[in-house]
């Protein structure tokens, strides 16, 4: 009598997993971008990136005069930086590799390329910010010319200018626009 009553309950147990099962929202079909919508879905999670790595790049270069010039030098500011740029650069790769949106077939590969890389460079930055003056000064960036390449594959398929920095130009100046001509409708 117990075994046929374990056998029941395991048997409405299994019953009620598969009907909440049945009972839960099946997961979204993927948006699909046209071409004009992936360029900005991109230029979205890459420009803030660039901007991050700009403001990092000046902190190095402040770095590296003060090394040469006073000695040792605190890493504070380019630390801070670094972490901006892993902080911008996870977010972008988590955008770019969502399975939330489908890009254009000519985009996909370029696209998942670049995300791979920003991953990369989430870790890359996370470690190089903890590092000693010495060695930052000095340290060369892993992949830097892959990065450059992919970005520029991903670009060309979305029909982007070649250039990262006119893209982004583009981009908030599109922004800006869109912004005014909202705050004149309200």
């Amino acid at each position: 009598m117990r075994r046929a009553r374990r056998i029941l309950l395991l048997a409405s147990a299994g019953a009620l997993a598969l009907a909440a099962a049945g009972c839960a929202e099946p997961v979204p079909d993927p948006e699909p971008l046209s071409v004009t919508r992936a360029a900005e879905v991109y230029l979205e999670a890459i420009c803030p990136v660039n901007e991050a790595w700009d403001a990092a790049d000046v902190e190095l270069d402040r770095l590296r005069l003060a090394a040469t010039r006073e000695g040792a030098s605190s890493t504070a500011a380019f630390a801070e930086a670094m972490g901006v740029v892993a902080e911008r650069s996870g977010d972008a790769a988590s955008t770019l590799g969502s399975e939330e949106r489908s890009w254009p077939e000519a985009a996909e590969g370029p696209v998942a390329a670049v995300a791979e890389t920003l991953a990369a460079d989430r870790e890359q930055a996370s470690r190089v910010a903890e590092l000693p003056v010495e060695d930052v000064v000095d340290y060369q960036w892993d992949g830097a010319d892959d990065i450059g390449a992919t970005a520029a594959e991903a670009r060309a398929a979305l029909d982007l200018p070649a250039d990262a920095d006119e893209a982004c130009a583009a981009w908030r100046a599109s922004r800006e626009a869109a912004e005014k001509t909202e705050e004149d409708a309200q």
